[in-house]
């Protein structure tokens, strides 16, 4: 089980790192930038489309694009591996995110309504909708990438996603209503009865949970889980496991 664990974890970094290379091809796409121009203008852009079909497929398969595709999400835990740093708690930096979450989806909300009739064009902003890009797009991608860059080092294993990510709260928002009408849909389980409390789970867990402890009490509905696997994947008991129904 290890040995399966290790290889699906080999194909998740593989994964991530290609979503870190391709981001200077796909980061206009999914910019939340784009997305607020759009709106401003009465357009439809790529951004939202992307934004509204991500957030409406973590019903079915929670965080996966946090752990799996998202390229600043591949960025921290490219950093994480190479210089190795655990996450600095720092009280009550943590709802920084949820009042820039009230900014972005306010802001979202508030231009839609105003915008009367939405014109949908995925090509806005993008030109040809093909590389290269224009100037300013670049200056924003190395600036967020530095961002990211330096959050880690400060704040430690993904920094921007505990205190900085408005749409990590999206995620937990839905990860919230998922788990309490107990949709069918992919979430880490436990047999809480094999724990032999060695935690590894913990240790391997890129987003800091108290993963022994869920496990404890077979309750992995933290909304900040990222259905990574990492925690299942390096558990010697296989106590912690994948579940698509709900007991």
């Amino acid at each position: 089980m290890i040995d399966q664990g290790m290889n699906r974890q080999q194909i998740r970094t593989a994964i991530l790192f290609l979503s870190f290379l391709m981001m200077s091809v796909t980061f206009v796409y999914i910019s939340p930038l784009v997305m607020m121009m759009g709106l401003l203008q009465g357009v439809i852009a790529a951004a939202f489309i992307f934004w509204i079909s991500v957030f409406l497929l973590t019903f079915i398969f929670g965080r996966a694009f946090c752990g799996y595709l998202c390229p600043m999400g591949a960025e921290q835990e490219i950093l994480d591996k190479a210089v190795k740093t655990k996450l600095r708690r720092v009280p009550y930096l943590r709802y920084l995110k949820y009042l820039l979450a009230v900014i972005w989806v306010g802001g979202a909300i508030v231009l839609t309504a105003g915008a009367g009739v939405l014109a949908v064009n995925p090509l806005f902003g993008l030109g040809n909708g093909l590389p290269p890009w224009n100037a300013g797009a670049y200056l924003f991608l190395y600036g967020m990438t530095l961002g990211v860059f330096v959050l880690v080092l400060i704040f430690g294993r993904r920094g921007m996603c505990n205190y900085f990510c408005p749409m990590s709260v999206v995620f937990m928002a839905i990860t919230r209503i998922r788990n309490r009408i107990r949709i069918p849909s992919l979430h880490l389980a436990a047999e809480p009865d094999d724990c032999i409390k060695c935690k590894k789970c913990e240790s391997a867990c890129p987003m800091s949970l108290p993963v022994q402890e869920m496990a404890g009490n077979n309750e992995f509905q933290n909304p900040e889980c990222i259905i990574c696997g990492s925690c299942a994947d390096v558990c010697p008991k296989n106590v912690i496991r994948f579940a698509w129904s709900w007991k």
